[in-house]
C-alpha cells in the first residue's frame, strides 16, 4: 500500500483502517459525538451528574480556560506549519541539481497533505470558541451546563483525532524529504 508515494511496508486490517482514518477527516466530528454521546450513556445509567455537571465551578473554569488556551497556540501552530508547507513544497532544485524529493509528490498529494492541515485548524477555533462561551455561560454557577460542555468536547475529541492527522502528515513530508 503507499500513500503520498511513501511506501508502508505493513499489511493488513490495521493498516486499512488507519488509511481510511487518514483519508476522512470528516468523521472525526462523529467519532467524538460518540464519544461524547456513549460518555452521557454511562452518566446517566451510573445516576451521576451530566459530564461536569457536578463538578466545581473554579475546576470547570480551569478546564475551560485550558483548553481554549490550548486550542488557540495548536491552530497558530497548524497555520504556521501550512506556510512552512508552502514553502517547503513549492521549493524546486536548483538548475542542473538532481530534484528534490518533495518535488516528486503529484498536485494531488500536495493537495492532501494541505487538506490535512487545513481540516484542524476550523476545529481547533471553533473549540476555543466554544471553551470561552461554556465559561461565559457558566459563570460562577454551583453547576455546569451539560449541552454547551458537550459542544466542548465534541470539538475536544475531534480536534485530537485531526491532530494525530497533522503529525501523521508532519511525520510523512519529513521521511519523503529526508528519503
Amino acid at each position: 500500500m503507499s500513500l503520498y508515494e511513501v511506501d508502508i511496508e505493513r499489511s493488513g486490517r490495521r493498516r486499512t483502517l488507519w488509511r481510511w482514518f487518514l483519508l476522512h477527516p470528516t468523521a472525526d466530528y462523529l467519532w467524538a459525538v460518540l464519544a461524547v454521546l456513549i460518555w452521557w450513556g454511562i452518566t446517566l445509567l451510573a445516576r451521576q451528574p451530566l459530564l461536569l455537571e457536578g463538578v466545581d465551578a473554579g475546576t470547570r473554569r480551569t478546564l475551560f480556560q485550558t483548553l481554549a488556551t490550548l486550542a488557540g497556540a495548536t491552530a497558530g501552530l497548524t497555520l504556521t506549519s501550512v506556510s512552512m508547507l508552502i514553502n517547503v513544497l513549492g521549493k524546486k532544485a536548483a538548475p542542473g541539481q538532481r530534484e528534490l524529493p518533495l518535488e516528486k509528490l503529484s498536485a494531488t498529494h500536495r493537495r492532501q497533505i494541505g487538506e490535512v492541515f487545513l481540516f484542524a485548524i476550523p476545529g481547533l477555533g471553533l473549540l476555543l470558541i466554544a471553551a470561552l462561551v461554556t465559561m461565559v455561560l457558566e459563570g460562577g454557577a454551583p453547576t455546569g451546563l451539560w449541552i454547551p460542555e458537550g459542544v466542548v468536547f465534541v470539538l475536544a475529541f475531534a480536534s485530537a483525532l485531526a491532530l494525530l492527522r497533522v503529525a501523521w502528515a508532519l511525520r510523512r513530508v519529513l521521511a519523503i524529504a529526508t528519503a
